[in-house]
């Protein structure tokens, strides 16, 4: 990490933010991908071509795993590598014109090094990892309050909640109350500020690299629902919540 600018990372995602609140005055190009919940924009694919130009500019060596394909094919983590969402959260982009956000995490020879999250209209961005601390707004961020799950709010991704996937309607009974914003990237905000002690979710690689990295470095348990150690390029359902959270919430969601 020793050659990696965080600052210049940072004016990035500041002028990326700024073209996605810039083109809420354009006409949006909308596609599918695997279906109508499934949707991609021309501004994922144009913050994606920004940051894999950008990181290809100053940092060639590097591979870059993007959602929308424009980076490397990356089948293992050997190396410095980049894991891109541009825009986590692209239905609310589309209908709410907010509650989305940019991720990016840097992954070195599998260990997670720094993550960055930027909720873009609210301009709140949370970024760090395990050997620099973590930063709010530009001002150093302690980790949340470790509260028990009966103290505590979730959050649970809806298509779980709906069905009732792993018991998560046991796991919602047993907390103050389930929240869902439909972006893991303000998810992940609100756990690192305290605002709620659980995250549980079916999440491809970017949509928790960034958010992975970040709760680690605040002491945060991670895991996937069955409580086994995450790997960076498999698409998960994951467990993310404070400590005495997480055990209450592990337990509820493999009960049979």
């Amino acid at each position: 990490m020793s050659d990696l600018d965080v600052s210049q990372v940072l004016a990035w995602l500041e002028t990326a933010a700024q073209m996605l609140r810039d083109s809420f005055q354009e006409e949006r190009e909308i596609s599918q991908k695997t279906g109508n919940l499934d949707l991609v924009t021309d501004m994922d694919r144009r913050i994606e071509q920004f940051l894999v130009s950008n990181i290809r500019e100053f940092y060639p060596g590097d591979r870059i795993l993007g959602e929308e394909g424009t980076g490397d094919q990356v089948e293992e983590m050997s190396g410095r590598v980049w894991i891109l969402d541009p825009i986590d959260g692209t239905m609310n982009f589309i209908k709410q014109q907010e509650n989305f956000a940019i991720m990016v995490a840097v992954v070195e020879d599998g260990a997670g090094k720094c993550g960055f999250i930027y909720d873009c209209m609210r301009e709140r961005l949370i970024w760090g990892g395990p050997d620099m601390g973590l930063y709010y707004n530009g001002q150093p961020l302690q980790p949340p309050q470790d509260q028990e799950l009966k103290d505590s709010l979730v959050a649970i991704n809806w298509q779980m909640f709906a069905d009732n996937v792993s018991n998560v309607q046991a796991l919602a009974w047993g907390s103050c109350g389930v929240r869902i914003q439909g972006c893991a990237g303000t998810e992940f905000i609100h756990l690192l500020l305290g605002k709620q002690s659980v995250y549980v979710s079916k999440l491809a690689p970017w949509d928790y690299a960034a958010g992975r990295i970040l709760c680690e470095a605040a002491g945060l348990r991670c895991s996937t629902i069955e409580g086994a150690p995450l790997a960076w390029l498999e698409s998960i359902r994951g467990v993310f919540a404070t400590p005495r959270a997480y055990e209450s919430a592990i337990r509820l969601l493999n009960m049979q």
